[in-house]
């Protein structure tokens, strides 16, 4: 009986073992399916996105739009790019780790109570790709001026100064509430728009439940990506606009939804495990640098990270006020009152790129010195695109379009890469490093932990590379650059000649 009792205890043990090991593969993606890269899923840890392995982790890529629904303000110009099927290996050839992947509420939900699995195919589809090209996705519900309805309609004019406002995306039609307010706008400023702030506020007052669509909605979509690691987590709601509240009641009916869809996300979650969840403050951020933001007791889930955008010394109100750096202290200072990590969900510069490449790089070298990551606005703009277009007025569409990877308009052909922006967005960076982070440079990094380290060099030329505390160290050729890869011990430091 004893000996029974003994063999049964060791069978248990043995599964135990066994569903423990599986749970870690299937947790953490291997260098094989991932081009040479490791994708384990990824974490908080004291105010740090880490992965499970314990490396601090750097997200560093782009947003990602061909998925999006945008409104066609002109039949004769595609809305969005197509994605295609090399898109992530080009990502890849540029060093970056991590697509904000923008998707919209209207393709998920197109009627109400619907759940679009055509829509969520083509997200999987994105999603492997992408980790097929060693590069994590963030899953952004992205929204601009409410959604696609929001448009002045045909044959109905503005009084001056007043514009005609354009369709947008975000929101289906069937949850755009306007009460019928006003949809002109004042100097083209999407957000000027009475019928864009009548929506959201009937959004957040939850009128006709829609803001419970919105939330089931999420649920839906993380219980499709509960166990995959190669997902970094949701993004709740791009740049929310604050309704018609002022900044503080605004900042808090902003923090009830956040709660209300984290707490879905995590039902949804349940037999999976629990991804990040990003969170941004209201679109007054963008446009400021600051803004009143959402009590800290609706963000109390230990995975929250803080991610505005960072526009700062680009195309906020006044481009020098904040500065660059000024911007990153605000927004770290922020993500100190929820003790989260900042990530850039949004960052760039739309001018002239001889102009504007010495800001792209103080932005890096921002980031390099607060050890964080950010996902440049974008990779790839369509002629159609509502950002270009004004007015119904295609005018200004017959240009190239775009500020990295560039498409001539109206034909809609690939223009080749702005390499004036892609030289500064692919510098070396470590991307996954054992434990503590100490410190960033243009020329190397430092640390302190135990593992696998993994870094990224761009260019055709082997990195002359002085290291200490780093053991069998290899350096593999790939696309666009180089892949560093190493085992650490106690504190490490890498540097080139």
């Amino acid at each position: 009986m004893r000996s029974g009792r003994v063999l049964t205890r060791i069978v248990t043990l043995i599964l135990l073992v066994a569903a423990t090991a599986a749970q870690q593969v299937s947790a953490n993606a291997t260098p094989a399916d991932t081009n040479g890269w490791t994708l384990p899923r990824l974490t908080v840890t004291d105010g740090t996105i880490t992965d499970v392995t314990g490396r601090t982790v750097l997200l560093r890529g782009a947003n990602v739009t061909q998925l999006n629904d945008y409104a066609q303000n002109d039949p004769a110009l595609p809305a969005t790019a197509r994605l295609e099927p090399d898109e992530f290996a080009r990502m890849a050839a540029h060093g970056f780790n991590v697509s904000r992947l923008t998707i919209a509420w209207s393709a998920l939900e197109p009627t109400p109570g619907a759940f679009d699995t055509d829509y969520v195919a083509r997200i999987r589809e994105a999603v492997k790709d992408a980790k097929a090209q060693g590069i994590y996705t963030v899953l952004d519900m992205h929204q601009d001026a409410w959604g696609k309805a929001v448009g002045t309609p045909p044959g109905e004019a503005c009084p001056s100064p007043l514009e005609r406002g354009i369709g947008w995306d975000g929101a289906p039609a069937w949850a755009t509430i306007t009460d019928g307010w006003s949809t002109c706008n004042l100097g083209g400023m999407r957000e000027s728009s009475p019928a864009v702030a009548r929506s959201f506020q009937n959004f957040y007052d939850d009128t006709q439940g829609i803001q419970g669509h919105l939330v089931n909605t999420w649920a839906r979509l993380a219980a499709e990506f509960k166990d995959e690691p190669a997902v970094v987590g949701y993004d709740l709601l791009n740049e929310p606009n604050p309704g018609l509240r002022e900044p503080i009641s605004a900042a808090d009916q902003i923090g009830r939804f956040y709660q209300r869809a984290i707490a879905a996300i995590r039902q949804a979650e349940q037999g999976g495990f629990a991804h990040l969840v990003f969170f941004e403050p209201s679109a007054v951020w963008s446009a400021l640098g600051v803004d009143a933001l959402p009590p800290p007791h609706y963000l109390n889930d230990p995975l929250v990270v803080f991610a505005p955008h960072l526009y700062s010394g680009s195309i906020n109100v006044d481009n020098d006020l904040p500065s660059i750096e000024d911007g990153f202290r605000l927004a770290l200072d922020a993500a100190a009152r929820y003790r989260a990590p900042v990530w850039a969900g949004e960052w760039a510069w739309f001018g002239d790129p001889d102009a504007d490449v010495a800001k792209v790089d103080r932005f890096v070298d921002a980031m390099n010195e607060h050890r964080i990551g950010g996902a440049w606005w974008s990779w790839t703009q369509a002629c159609g695109d509502p950002h270009f277009i004004h007015d119904g007025n295609t005018a200004d569409t017959h240009k190239t379009m775009g500020n990295m990877n560039l498409i001539d308009c109206p034909s809609g052909r690939s223009a080749g890469m702005e390499e004036r922006f892609a030289r500064p967005l692919s510098r070396a960076y470590p991307r996954a490093a054992p434990g503590t982070l100490a410190e960033v440079t243009a020329t190397g990094y430092t640390g302190t932990g135990t593992g696998r380290l993994e870094a990224w060099y761009p260019g055709t030329a082997r990195p002359d590379l002085d290291t200490t505390g780093v053991t069998d160290l290899d350096l593999t050729r790939i696309d666009g650059g180089w892949r560093l890869t190493g085992t650490t011990t106690g504190t490490y430091r890498v540097a080139q000649r």
